[in-house]
């Protein structure tokens, strides 16, 4: 149902992206090259490293050096042959003018395109790092592979839909794949979009399919090393391209990020190290080093993945799907960790202790459109939470099903109590670790809306899944709510927000969580109402899944959906 609502780019949307210029730099670059500017001493070699670590400004600079320079395009490999082309000047021009992404930006297709640049940067530091072991020119390397996928960054920025793409490569989808299921089958408007934006050759031959290896070769090079072939020599000689070098990196760095252990990581590492001619655990040492650096540069150990490997079992990023009408966030693959039982205990409010709790699966049938209020709110403030409440403990059968119920209690949340940021966390098959499925503007609840969180490592939300309960954390009490969570998870968590475990007539089966933007107070009045909120909602999903069993029971076809009797 979900795949059948994503809908393939129009020509026009092509065409709006292939006019898009305004693309932003980073702001702390802007704020370093002014500080470096004001050096007396400047110079190109001072300035060239610090334009290298920003994408976008690499980028506006060759299209503004090919633009002064009709024809030189295949003579520019890096910053320092744009800055020559054209002078200090230029560059103070276009620093000042163009748009920024500041460090922390609340936008998310702001957040995509900021997170973009930082893998391009990353791709571009593997390229060269593995150019230099071979003795190949550095530079070429980095430029190439730095822009080998800076066709996707106004997609980003303009199109929502194309959010898509970094959602399915956390669903484990490669490269190829991701891009055919958001983008469709679309090769001559990437070669479009690779002439406009007046990429380098090596970086145009990625979409030549004569350039590349094709299918057979692709699996030669994921099984084995051709130079142990007799009939390898031709396949050598195309792993050895440029243009080899710079899919292989830009691919590489995308999966190191959204999961540095997982099988396309090392698949793509496999590739790498098998076109090189170099043993596979060199490529991984050289990779972790380059993820450190990319780590402590951007100051989020996120941005390259290098944190993924700091949890007790290997971890991936979960980015959320995007459709039309409403935005949701799915999981990623789950995490298998023992459940070990922390000291820090929770006060429950209300219990309702049962054992062989299962979590209810959200039915994937194509349903009639149920009366909810949730998703076309006619009031807001207390009559539309009065409104919805009603419609939770008297009729939810009218929401259709637990997924158009939950994103109802969402909307709740953010229309009826005023709370900005709200999600829904449910555990995984085996209940080790929880990761959001339901969202509400989740940008303000990161880490936990971003990715898997095991319970092994968080005390408190494995306390909230073992009753109901619910919490209010203050800045005044987060200290004792955190005890037991890694420093990184707990300091980038909100200093103040309410959280609360739902269930369905059995032990918990998810954890509702609830902030305000800017770690803004929340008042006692509405944690009150969400409290509130929550139990209707559990006794709302209890009916649910009694309906569900009855009609189950009556009817030939177990997959029937339950349909309300309005």
């Amino acid at each position: 149902m979900q795949n059948a609502a994503l809908q393939i780019p129009t020509a026009a949307q092509w065409e709006a992206v292939l006019a898009f210029r305004a693309m932003p730099i980073l702001q702390n670059t802007r704020d370093a090259l002014r500080r470096e500017l004001q050096n007396p001493q400047v110079s190109f070699d001072s300035l060239v490293p610090i334009a290298e670590r920003d994408p976008a400004l690499c980028w506006h600079l060759l299209q503004r050096a090919v633009s002064h320079n009709p024809g030189c395009r295949e003579q520019i490999h890096g910053v320092y042959n744009c800055l020559s082309l054209l002078g200090m000047q230029e560059l103070v021009t276009l620093v000042k003018n163009l748009p920024t992404v500041g460090d922390q930006p609340e936008d998310p297709s702001e957040k995509m395109y900021q997170q973009a640049l930082y893998t391009a940067h990353m791709a571009g530091c593997l390229a060269a790092q593995w150019a230099s072991a071979k003795g190949a020119p550095t530079n070429t390397a980095y430029w190439s592979a730095m822009l080998a996928h800076s066709i996707l960054w106004p997609w980003l920025l303009l199109e929502r839909s194309s959010h898509n793409w970094l959602h399915f490569l956390s669903e484990g989808d490669d490269l190829v794949t991701a891009s055919r299921k958001v983008f469709g089958h679309s090769p001559d408007n990437w070669k479009r979009l690779v002439r406009r934006h007046n990429l380098p050759d090596s970086v145009a031959d990625i979409f030549q399919r004569d350039k590349l290896p094709d299918a057979r070769d692709w699996r030669r090079l994921r099984r084995q090393d051709p130079r142990d072939l007799d009939s390898g020599r031709q396949l050598i000689h195309r792993s050895q391209t440029e243009s080899m070098l710079a899919l292989t990196a830009a691919g590489t760095a995308w999966h190191l990020h959204i999961n540095p252990e997982g099988e396309r990581s090392q698949r793509w590492l496999t590739i790498s190290s098998h076109a090189q001619g170099r043993r596979f655990p060199a490529l991984v040492l050289e990779s972790r080093d380059v993820q450190i650096k990319e780590a402590r540069l951007r100051k989020s150990s996120f941005a390259s993945g290098i944190g993924l490997l700091a949890t007790p079992q290997p971890e991936g990023l979960s980015y959320p799907l995007w459709l039309p009408e409403r935005e949701t966030v799915t999981a990623t693959a789950d995490t298998v960790s023992s459940d070990s039982v922390a000291p820090e205990a929770v006060t429950p409010e209300t219990a309702a202790p049962a054992k062989n709790a299962q979590t209810e699966p959200r039915p994937t049938t194509q349903l009639e459109q149920p009366q909810r209020v949730a998703t076309e709110p006619v009031q807001h403030g207390s009559a539309y939470l009065k409104k919805l409440m009603g419609q939770l403990a008297e009729s939810p059968a009218s929401f259709g099903d637990w997924h158009y119920l939950m994103q109802g209690v969402l909307k709740g949340i953010q229309l009826g109590i005023g709370i900005d940021h709200s999600i829904v966390m449910l555990p995984g098959k085996n209940r080790s670790a929880l990761r959001t499925v339901y969202a509400e503007n989740p940008e303000g609840l990161a880490p936990f809306s971003t990715t898997s969180i095991p319970l092994q490592v968080a005390p408190l939300l494995r306390q909230l899944m073992k009753q109901q309960a619910a919490v209010h954390i203050t800045p005044e009490t987060c200290e004792r709510y955190f005890k037991g969570m890694p420093p990184e998870l707990a300091n980038a968590l909100p200093k103040e927000m309410m959280l609360m475990s739902v269930h369905a007539g059995r032990d918990p089966i998810g954890i509702v969580i609830a902030a305000n933007s800017k770690g803004a107070p929340i008042p006692k009045e509405q944690y009150q109402r969400f409290r509130q909120l929550c139990n209707t909602t559990s006794r709302g999903l209890a009916s649910l899944r009694q309906l569900s069993a009855k009609a189950k029971a009556s009817s030939a076809s177990p997959s029937a959906p339950v349909r309300s009797s309005q």
